[in-house]
């Protein structure tokens, strides 16, 4: 199917077939655990692969808002219903940050149209979505257990939560091109037949 030749209202409402289908794929990957996508129970990162796809050629303001909508989304799937709102941490802080950031890296060129440079970014930026959130305990923990906290057990949360950062890491740098081609071909050929009008 050749693109350029749709009409611009069927193109754009097969860009958001194509956005929501993707990312709620996504979403689903981000709950499952396939044999052959995990080592010792951690998947890749689905969500932060998907964010930093989207937020190549885009704006800071469009990548946020990517990272707050999944981010509300997957809060909704995964956090409790008796909690509170605001007791628990939440992905919006650190799938925001994801897309921030790869927006910045894109601007001063550390990202291209290569699939290794989006690897190498979803390798780094799961590493800051896990301690983003991670962080996030200690601003939520009642100020009980702030008073109790040393720089020791903060060292071993880190040494334990280290290994499954890394493997969520290493997961999803390999898992990358299988998400980064088709979504950045697409993405490359609406932003083309887009610029032809």
């Amino acid at each position: 199917m050749n693109i350029d030749n749709l009409h611009p209202f069927a193109r754009n409402v097969l860009n958001l077939l194509a956005i929501i289908t993707s990312g709620g794929l996504c979403l689903v990957l981000s709950l499952t655990r396939f044999p052959g996508m995990e080592i010792l129970g951690i998947g890749p990162s689905w969500l932060v692969m998907w964010i930093v796809v989207w937020s190549l050629r885009r704006s800071i303001g469009q990548a946020a808002t990517a990272g707050i909508v999944l981010g509300l989304i997957q809060d909704r799937m995964t956090l409790p219903d008796a909690d509170p709102i605001g007791t628990l941490p939440s992905h919006v802080l650190s799938l925001t940050a994801v897309g921030v950031l790869t927006v910045w890296l894109e601007k001063r060129r550390y990202i291209n149209d290569s699939p290794l440079p989006a690897s190498i970014a979803a390798f780094m930026l799961t590493i800051v979505n896990e301690v983003v959130f991670g962080s996030q305990y200690l601003i939520h923990a009642p100020e009980d257990r702030i008073q109790g906290i040393s720089f020791d057990s903060l060292s071993y949360i880190w040494v334990d939560r280290s290994s499954v950062i890394l493997i969520a890491a290493v997961l999803s740098a390999l898992w990358m091109p299988l998400l980064y081609f088709p979504l950045h071909m697409w993405w490359q050929r609406v932003f083309a037949a887009t610029k032809l009008i």
